[in-house]
């Protein structure tokens, strides 16, 4: 299958584009493309804009909007809602600061206690200066109560705080430095946290109101953003790059979509996001399950599908490891090829997915040849004396047109099924005529030659209804008569699939080849076996070589051949076209 894309268009001033790409490469994820758009006043406004929104939608998602008091019912403008957000949070951030500070002041005016400014100011009014202590209570001396008009306010914490009165005309010389009395006495300071508080809750309620209505922020900042991304395409890029925004466009898998969110609102960048369409051309990344992942380098060798096409790897797979093993065409190859992926496996870790194909090629190289009984070029039949176990060549040539034939149709009801789903009903009926009719084929076949008790009654009813597909969906014209005529025309195909049904002959030639070519090597080998003394030495030589020669040259035509019929005869019955682009996320290391 092909994974869902989301589609980002992320808009940056150019200094902030490396550094942004280079944050982009460690999350690893995104497919990146960039153009560069000019940069006037009206686009910077709209900048400008769109981050406040993004801004204003971030603070008030950080509001708790459990608030009983918050009203849900609320519809205002996003500009109100995003002006009063910025004005309510800055006045908050105000707020606490003098929340900060009034409880640092507390801390200092509690230990002076409650206390009024008035009779110091007459004091000194009368020219009676009042100097205010803090003494580690160790280090008080008694004595100074004596010495001077001194008078202890509290005693707390072991310091010990005190007031001391300099009386005019004496001279005055007091050993400690004197401690700055706080501004105001801490029961007009306590009264002042406590309006604080109250003005807190207030703001909070209001912040709460229209963080329940902070959706329509983000609605209306995806409006300013498509505003902008439809400016910035009419503007071209002819300026200079100091007069530029650089539109970052990233493709990101579905799955791998919430850590791009992430990513994006942390940087606060302007972007919009939405599932990628086949207009994006987005990129494709195929998903596959354990065994079919393993062919998708042989697909590789043709050309991606669609980002809208469907991924027919996991259909052909099967196909191909099968094809692989009637063209090599010998059991002793095949466990040959099982046996080097499996040894090599351990000892070559980084090519372990090469080498798990290996082994299923090897698989479908002892299961195809069990047909024909062949072993390192030896007939099982034969040497044992088996009859009736084994197909003949003949049998071997009907097998590899009945394995093209079964393809062929598979591959005509997967092209209706995939019609059916994506562009309606009646589009892929035509396919499955087609398909009806290939069976249709077979079950007289099995009727007339091979005499299977098929009852004809069957075999006609599967052709007319595949006859009536064919003549009547091919085309999709609401006129019946140019349906019937494009119906009528689209039989000749029929000549193509009798031609691709041909092609599968090369399955046989190519698994009739191998044998012939290791049937030589044995007889060579038994006639060099015969030589005196270095006979064994010579046969076995030419037994090894001729036989490890063949294995390469047979699983070079094995490997080639159904690849072409993968990529000609499959592909094309299965309606595919292909022409899509591979997923390559920006990753470090990659650029």
């Amino acid at each position: 299958m092909i994974v869902p894309m989301i589609k980002y268009n992320v808009v940056l001033y150019h200094a902030d584009v490396l550094p942004f790409l280079n944050k982009l490469q460690e999350l690893g994820v995104a497919d990146v493309r960039r153009s560069n758009r000019a940069v006037d006043e009206q686009s910077a406004k709209m900048m400008e804009e769109i981050a406040r929104y993004t801004a204003a939608y971030k603070l008030l998602s950080k509001v708790s909007t459990n608030d009983p008091e918050a009203d849900d019912t609320q519809h205002d403008h996003p500009s109100h809602i995003m002006r009063r957000a910025e004005e309510l949070w800055e006045e908050r951030g105000r707020v606490l600061d003098r929340q900060a500070q009034l409880r640092l002041e507390i801390e200092v005016s509690r230990p002076w206690g409650h206390w009024d400014t008035a009779p110091v100011d007459k004091l000194q009014d009368i020219g009676i200066a009042v100097h205010f202590y803090k003494a580690d209570a160790k280090k008080y001396d008694e004595a100074w109560e004596k010495e001077y008009v001194l008078k202890v306010i509290n005693r707390e914490d072991n310091y010990v705080y005190f007031a001391v009165l300099e009386v005019p005309g004496e001279p005055y010389n007091f050993p400690l430095t004197e401690t700055r009395l706080p501004q105001a006495s801490v029961a007009v300071l306590e009264t002042e946290l406590d309006n604080i508080s109250v003005r807190l809750q207030t703001i909070a309620s209001k912040l709460a109101k229209y963080a329940l209505q902070r959706h329509r922020l983000e609605q209306y900042r995806s409006e300013l953003t498509e505003q902008l991304d439809i400016y910035l395409s009419g503007k071209g890029a002819q300026a200079e790059a100091e007069n530029t925004l650089s539109v970052i466009t990233a493709f990101v898998p579905a799955p791998q979509n919430a850590a791009v969110v992430e990513f994006l609102d942390k940087e606060q960048v302007v972007y919009l996001a939405a599932d990628a369409a086949m207009e994006d051309n987005p990129p494709v990344k195929l998903k596959n399950n354990r065994f079919a992942r393993l062919f998708e380098p042989i697909g590789d060798m043709f050309m991606p599908p669609m980002y809208n096409e469907l991924d027919v790897t996991a259909f052909f797979s099967p196909f191909y490891m099968l094809f692989f093993g009637f063209c090599l065409g010998d059991i002793g190859y095949g466990l040959v090829l099982l046996l080097l992926g499996t040894v090599a496996k351990r000892f070559v870790p980084k090519m372990r997915s090469i080498l798990s194909l290996v082994q299923f090629l090897g698989l479908g190289s002892i299961i195809m040849p069990l047909f024909s009984g062949t072993f390192f070029g030896m007939k099982i039949g034969e040497l044992f004396k088996i009859e009736d176990v084994f197909f003949d060549d003949l049998q071997m040539f009907w097998l590899a047109i009945a394995f093209g034939g079964l393809q062929i149709i598979i591959a005509k009801i997967i092209h209706a099924i995939d019609s059916m789903k994506r562009q309606g009903w009646q589009h892929g009926l035509a396919h499955l005529g087609w398909a009806l009719l290939l069976v249709d084929a077979a079950l007289l076949v099995g009727h007339s030659i091979l005499l299977l008790p098929i009852p004809m009654p069957v075999i006609l009813t599967v052709f007319y209804v595949g006859i009536a597909l064919v003549l009547f969906f091919t085309n999709q014209s609401k006129n019946i008569f140019v349906r019937v005529a494009k119906g009528v025309a689209s039989f000749y195909d029929v000549t193509a699939i009798f031609g691709d049904l041909l092609s599968y002959i090369r399955l046989f030639g190519l698994g009739t080849a191998g044998g012939i070519l290791g049937f030589v090597v044995n007889t060579v080998g038994a006639m060099c076996w015969q030589v005196s003394y270095v006979g064994w030495l010579i046969g076995g030589i030419v037994f090894v070589v001729g036989h490890i020669a063949v294995l390469a040259l047979s699983s070079l035509g094995a490997f080639v051949h159904p690849m072409r019929l993968t990529f000609v005869e499959f592909y094309k019955n299965v309606g595919f076209t292909g022409g899509g682009r591979y997923y390559k996320p920006l990753r470090k290391g990659e650029g």
